[in-house]
């Protein structure tokens, strides 16, 4: 076996350097982005919940963003930026991170050499501020959860869960609860798999609660104040899925593990962590292989997850259906609180997708191994399914404005409109970030007020396996769907696309593909790396700029309507105040840069202060008409 793969490893090196030569990936060079022609149109989507414990969608404080998993941020992103440093390179992290309102931030490591179940980075900086011990196999890894202080709005609480334990910190790592989640480590053999894998906490703000979910089915809760168990430990009725045949052949499985038993080790079942995540996405492994999601309108729980065993028509110790189940947290007349599984819906083919769940309650997005995008309504109706032609990967994000949705596949970026009872794709996103002809969606899309962030990779196609060699970060135009800029990263991501509130993006580098190009093309990759990568912005005139232009669009579109309809623009109003305030932080900054004369940071900042103060004064339209006029300055 190993002089076969051997012999094909090395076939195919010579293959691809026949055909495509032995340079280095190269990106091509983009201009400073012009203004988004993309504004919002008509009444935009919203909640009915208030925001002293759930924060306003400024960064990502789930895994997805917000506990309903939209993906969509307020704020803009950077319009320009470039790498600026790698964290914590020995650690392999899938999910995160995740930010406090200070900018701190947090991520859990998957089977870290060193004894960590979370870490706290300095946002600026990327250096550690403290840790938080592992339990030796009890690391976890899922994203953290960070929330508001009721008590001190200024700070949050970080909550993070291992499959043993769950437990609230303040910012500073002093721990203020610890329980256990009622559940207990097994003993495994070696190659066994270990599905002891937590995805994190979620809120549940009926019962204010905080809630984890595990890969083998299991569901917990805990008081989010005082951290008292809810004693509600419930197991989810499905079955492990079996083998995909989509799953990769043997020789780039044995590719890829070469290279992440190289730079991470293995697991304690055994198994290399390129093979974990294999099993993951094509089956063999879990019930659960992605995060969940609370409606905060209703304490809604829902989680994708494999349905029992005999829905697929075959009792056989599998599941070949993927499910929605519809859980709530109760509380009865006696004070005791119960999980209930409110109903669940099957589907053929397995699913790893996030549940998403829009901010009026009225959709539920999941993604099937069939190539399908999949809506319901929130008791779990179908309302339209959509082919995209390819594997859907993550979570598909949602937008409150226009109908939008952005999902993704291992090659491609849709802009998809849903029309209630059937759904059509946009576009198709030009991944022109490249020299090579070989391009491909890498990691999850992100929404923001001016643009969807997302990560591209190239290299090589080879029996339809992407050999990739170089990945970075770019901002399509979410009227186009081509890219407005993008630059060349470090490593590739599992994770998210994830935006800090100052414009910054961070990835948790946990490469896949990229490993199995390492082990081919040596001399044209570079050696994989873990930890967190930071983007930071550069030009911050333009992020001044977009954030005052998005401010003054959502302004001028919710004028004719913001006396009908109070909750959609009382979010908007929060929105346009949240621009403004991130454009506000960002003019000092500029003007020291050397991005902006002090003139024009003057400039802006006297008519930023005047639209602040017309908001507060409910004069909407002299708001409006400063803010056009601050749009206006830089070009």
């Amino acid at each position: 076996m190993k002089i076969t793969i051997t012999l094909r490893a090395v076939g195919l090196l010579c293959l691809l350097f026949v055909l495509f030569g032995c340079s280095k990936p190269e990106v091509n060079e983009f201009s400073p982005p012009e203004k988004t022609s993309w504004v919002p149109s008509g009444v935009r989507m919203a909640g009915h919940y208030s925001y002293d414990i759930i924060p306003e969608d400024l960064g990502f404080r789930t895994m997805h963003g917000n506990i309903n998993n939209t993906d969509n941020l307020w704020i803009a992103a950077a319009p320009m930026f470039e790498l600026d440093w790698v964290a914590e390179p020995a650690l392999y992290i899938p999910e995160g991170p995740t930010y406090d309102k200070q900018g701190n931030l947090y991520v859990s490591p998957l089977n870290p050499s060193e004894d960590v179940s979370l870490i706290s980075l300095d946002g600026k900086t990327g250096a550690r501020r403290w840790a938080v011990a592992g339990e030796g196999r009890n690391a976890g890894s899922g994203a953290v959860l960070v929330l508001n202080d009721p008590d001190d709005p200024s700070h949050d609480i970080i909550y993070h869960a291992t499959y043993v334990h769950a437990m609230a910190l303040n910012t500073e790592g002093n721990v203020l609860w610890k329980t256990p989640t009622g559940l207990s480590l097994e003993d495994i053999s070696a190659g066994e798999n270990d599905n002891s894998h937590s995805f994190g906490m979620n809120y549940h703000p009926q019962t204010d609660s905080v809630i984890g979910v595990t890969s083998d089915g299991h569901v917990f809760a805990m008081d989010r104040k005082t951290g008292v168990s809810r004693n509600a430990l419930i197991k989810l009725p499905g079955a492990p899925s079996p083998v995909s045949a989509e799953r990769p052949a043997e020789w780039v499985i044995k590719l890829g593990d070469k290279e992440t038993d190289k730079a991470f080790g293995k697991l304690p079942d055994g198994r290399s962590i390129f093979t974990a995540l294999v099993d993951t996405i094509y089956g063999g492994a879990a019930q659960v292989t992605n995060y969940y999601g609370v409606d905060p309108n209703t304490g809604k729980i829902y989680i994708a997850a494999t349905a029992p065993d005999s829905d697929d028509g075959v009792e056989d110790g599998t599941s070949g259906y993927g499910a929605l189940y519809l859980l709530d947290l109760k509380q009865n007349n006696q004070g005791v609180f119960g999980f209930v599984i409110d109903g669940y819906r099957s589907f053929e083919g397995g699913t790893g997708s996030t549940p998403s769940i829009s901010a009026d309650s009225s959709r539920v997005i999941v993604s099937d191994s069939a190539n399908n995008i999949i809506a319901f309504d929130a008791q779990l109706n179908e309302l339209w399914r959509l082919n995209v032609g390819d594997q859907l990967a993550a979570s598909v994000a949602i937008s409150p404005d226009n109908h939008e949705l952005y999902a993704v596949t291992k090659n491609d970026i849709f802009k998809i409109i849903d029309h209630t009872t059937y759904a059509e794709i946009a576009w198709r996103a030009d991944l022109d970030a490249w020299k090579s002809k070989v391009e491909f969606n890498a990691l999850t899309p992100t929404i923001t007020a001016n643009g969807i962030v997302v990560s591209i990779g190239t290299g090589y196609l080879y029996q339809d396996q992407q050999i990739m060699l170089g990945v970075g970060m770019g901002l399509l135009d979410r009227e186009t769907g081509k890219l407005r800029y993008f630059a060349k990263g470090r490593e590739e991501s599992i994770a998210v696309s994830s935006v800090s509130p100052d414009g910054s993006i961070y990835i948790a580098n946990s490469p896949v593909r990229r490993a199995v190009g390492r082990s081919i093309l040596p001399k044209l990759t570079e050696p994989l790396v873990g930890g967190v990568s930071r983007f930071k912005p550069i030009r911050l005139d333009l992020l001044v700029r977009d954030a005052s232009c998005a401010a003054e669009a959502r302004l001028s579109n919710m004028l004719p309507w913001y006396l009908e309809h109070e909750a959609a623009a009382a979010d908007d109003l929060r929105q346009i105040s949240a621009l403004i305030q991130q454009a506000v932080t960002a003019i000092s900054p500029a003007v020291t840069a050397g991005d902006m004369d002090i003139q024009q940071g003057e400039q802006f900042q006297i008519l930023l202060d005047m639209a602040l103060t017309q908001l507060d004064d409910v004069n909407f339209n002299a708001a409006k008409h400063i803010l056009s006029d601050a749009c206006a300055i830089i070009q």
